[in-house]
């Protein structure tokens, strides 16, 4: 056998010993564990929960305790002839067994011959049988009669993800246990412990964000703690992870449900839009969504009623999108009605940059616009050059962002880029525009973030490139940068708010200070 193929999986190799190695179901093994040392261990047990929480890994650690030779306090030892034997696998008188696939009624006959017969090498025979829910009737039936009279040597584990699918008469003789699901914070301390000896460098973000993804199965943190640290990055990072996964991160989320609310119906488009262009998973993403949403709702005092019909309508939306043919569409649609009930058009929703637009399907977007834009034209005249004008030459517009040439020609770049590309016109209009000499520094606060990183995308910001060249001259090049702090100055936000109104024939509700 080579190296390769002896490798053994880390959650494999991290499985509990004793009861004490078991993570997060104390109650249950401190049980189990006194029950050993009484000598008072029950001839059947149910071990029910969901998959990776340690259902098995009790069963292994029972049937080994109550054949040690050398018990210490309900703990098998793990080193007597007996452990190792059930260790290696070498015993028959602990037999796991799959119900899955050893259901049907001539499987359990066997299994009610074979546990008449004392044990050959151990005290005590063990019968593991994972997935009990899937026998049938029959199956059931046969094994009842063994539970009401059950010989003296022998013990029966059942596991099962789904207990509502066991008769009754089967429950009422057996020792039930509930294993619930593992806490964040325990699982992240033991992914903390098996990094430190497995030499896996991550940060503490990082393994957070692992623990919340497997949703309380510790055998999914340790297969996604292996993944990650083959992914290649030097250190599992919250970022690397987000690359990894398809994730997106909680700026993205909460700028998205403020979105959400106010019925910013082209930016909720162009986030969809840009998710899929990044690869990024829709379902995954609406679960991160709704899961932030509802810690929102949990640290708000009062509870916003906003808040609730928008978690409800995502969870039904969530319910069905996983059967969709196109996923991408079905999120989309289900957003748009999501907000007709929530923000209507016209309804008096605060505006924003783009929040003027009415929800038309994302296709018919660029002729809604160029439709406003033609009626603006006969209604109020030449407020703002005519995009197809030539704008004025580049060497004219250096100088201060209020200066009147700039703002006209920055206003008539986003009118035309609205036209063609509404997502990008969307992300522009959270940018602070300045112009010095042949370079165009679009400013975006840290909180805009998403917007900055959908504009660094090959594509759009090629186009954007050309977009610029076209209005300003073709020897002006583009950055995209954050600003030094989250806020602009007052001036600033007058200006920027001046041109988005101009462009979106929106006004100003409120101004701060």
């Amino acid at each position: 056998m080579t190296e390769s193929t002896s490798y053994i999986s880390l959650y494999r190799r991290w499985r509990p010993q004793t009861f004490a190695d078991v993570v997060g179901q104390d109650e249950i093994t401190r049980t189990l564990r006194n029950a050993v040392t009484a000598g008072e261990v029950a001839h059947a047990y149910l071990f029910s929960g969901e998959r990776g929480i340690g259902k098995t890994s009790v069963a292994r650690i029972l049937a080994r305790a109550v054949n040690c030779l050398n018990p210490a306090g309900g703990e098998p030892c793990n080193s007597c002839a007996n452990c190792l034997a059930a260790l290696a696998g070498r015993t028959l008188d602990i037999l796991e067994i799959d119900g899955a696939s050893n259901r049907g009624i001539d499987q359990i006959r066997a299994l009610r011959q074979e546990v008449g017969f004392a044990p050959t090498e151990l005290s005590t025979k063990v019968y593991v049988i994972d997935e009990v829910h899937m026998l049938t009737n029959e199956a059931f039936n046969a094994l009842l009669k063994t539970l009401e009279e059950p010989p003296p040597h022998a013990v029966f584990v059942f596991a099962t993800t789904e207990p509502h699918k066991l008769p009754r008469t089967i429950i009422s003789r057996c020792q039930a246990f509930d294993f619930h699901k593992i806490s964040t914070e325990h699982i992240a301390a033991h992914l903390r412990e098996i990094c430190d000896a497995e030499k896996i460098p991550a940060d503490a973000a990082g393994l957070r964000l692992m623990s919340r993804r497997a949703n309380g199965g510790m055998r999914d943190a340790i297969v996604l703690l292996e993944q990650a640290a083959a992914y290649g990055a030097d250190t599992i990072t919250e970022e690397a992870l987000h690359d990894m996964l398809g994730l997106v991160g909680e700026d993205t989320l909460s700028t998205f449900l403020d979105a959400l609310v106010r019925g910013d119906r082209p930016f909720i488009l162009a986030t969809v839009d840009s998710l899929v262009d990044r690869g990024k998973d829709l379902e995954s993403f609406l679960a991160d969504l709704i899961a932030s949403l509802r810690d929102r709702i949990a640290a708000s005092a009062p509870i916003e009623a906003t808040d609730v019909a928008v978690c409800r309508d995502l969870l039904e939306i969530k319910s069905h999108l996983y059967r969709s043919l196109d996923r991408r569409i079905h999120l989309e649609i289900g957003l748009l009605a999501l907000m007709d009930r929530v923000a209507p058009v016209g309804s008096g929703a605060p505006p924003d940059a783009v929040a003027a637009s009415t929800s038309t399907p994302p296709g018919a977007a660029s002729q809604d616009a160029a439709a406003r834009d033609a009626e603006q034209g006969k209604s109020s005249g030449p407020s703002a050059p005519d995009p197809g004008v030539d704008p004025p030459a580049a060497d004219t517009l250096t100088g201060a962002v209020d200066a009147e040439p700039w703002k006209a020609t920055w206003a008539a770049l986003l009118r035309t880029v609205a036209k063609e590309r509404i997502a990008i016109a969307a992300f522009l209009a959270e940018a602070s525009p300045a112009l010095e000499g042949d370079r165009l520094t679009l400013t975006f606060c840290r909180s805009c973030a998403f917007h900055k990183e959908s504009l660094e995308k090959p594509e759009s910001f090629q186009y954007l490139a050309g977009a610029v060249r076209r209005a300003l001259g073709d020897a002006v090049r583009v950055d995209l940068a954050f600003a030094g702090q989250d806020a602009h100055g007052a001036s600033t936000l007058r200006a920027d708010a001046e041109v988005v109104c101009d462009v979106f024939d929106g006004i100003v509700v409120r101004e701060e200070r």
